[in-house]
């Protein structure tokens, strides 16, 4: 063979994988069509998952939230009622639940600290009193996520005459 014709095979072998990614529904990886508006099944699939890990970070995030809040609790007892909770259902994921629980409280708590005073708005209060209230009553299922402003995607605005200039906000589990 030539070095034009295995070249040219490289290359379409190259384009081969990598447009082959393209249809492969990995839930922790945005897709095409979570970028233009559209859902994956993994995304409809996971819209609100009640497993210890989703469990785990909003429990903790809610925690790190009414602090910051000004609520009156103690989140040293609430973690331990959390985790206890988890272990009995299944004793060796406890330690790791325990690290999870305090990566996500400390990753909200340090996410928190650069926001002002005018991060407890009405609304925020009462999503986080309503949230907080469940989990210290024992239901510690996640709290159903919020819908998205315009409905669409990170190029939905376009062509509609809107001025925004947000992006996707990488923090958003962090600012909630």
């Amino acid at each position: 063979m030539n070095d034009s014709k295995i070249l040219k095979i490289l290359l379409v072998g190259i384009s081969a994988a990598a447009l082959g990614g393209c249809g492969a529904s990995l839930p922790s990886l945005p897709t095409t069509g979570s970028l233009l508006g559209g859902q994956s099944k993994a995304a409809t699939a996971n819209a609100n998952p009640n497993d210890p890990l989703a469990r785990t970070m909003d429990v903790a995030a809610t925690s790190a939230r009414a602090i910051k809040c000004g609520y009156n609790f103690d989140p040293v007892k609430l973690k331990g009622q959390f985790i206890a909770s988890e272990t009995a259902a299944n004793p060796a994921d406890g330690a790791k639940l325990s690290q999870i629980y305090d990566t996500a409280f400390n990753g909200v708590s340090k996410a928190l600290t650069e926001k002002g005073a005018d991060y407890c708005t009405p609304l925020k209060v009462a999503k986080i009193k309503l949230a907080l209230t469940r989990h210290l009553n024992g239901d510690y299922t996640p709290s159903p996520p919020e819908p998205p402003e315009d409905g669409g995607g990170l190029l939905s605005g376009w062509g509609s005459g809107s001025t925004s200039s947000e992006g996707v906000n990488s923090k958003a589990v962090f600012e909630n």
